[in-house]
């Protein structure tokens, strides 16, 4: 799954709980504002986004199977 910030970097991971603890050394670096709470979405927004990519980068890995 892509950064849904930058796109710039990639993760694997086999749940979105380790999925979340692989990609928070990328956000401590790259998007530290998103972190604190500084910038907009609100923290739910954030994961509600997250959500929704996990779910479609599982699929997608699903149907290359």
């Amino acid at each position: 799954m892509a950064c849904i910030d930058c796109g710039a970097a990639e993760f694997e991971a086999d749940s979105w709980q380790t999925m979340l603890v692989a990609m928070m050394p990328h956000y401590f670096e790259s998007h530290h504002d998103v972190i604190s709470g500084v910038t907009e979405p609100s923290r739910e927004g954030w994961m509600t986004r997250f959500m929704d990519a996990y779910r479609a980068a599982s699929q997608r890995q699903k149907n290359e199977l």
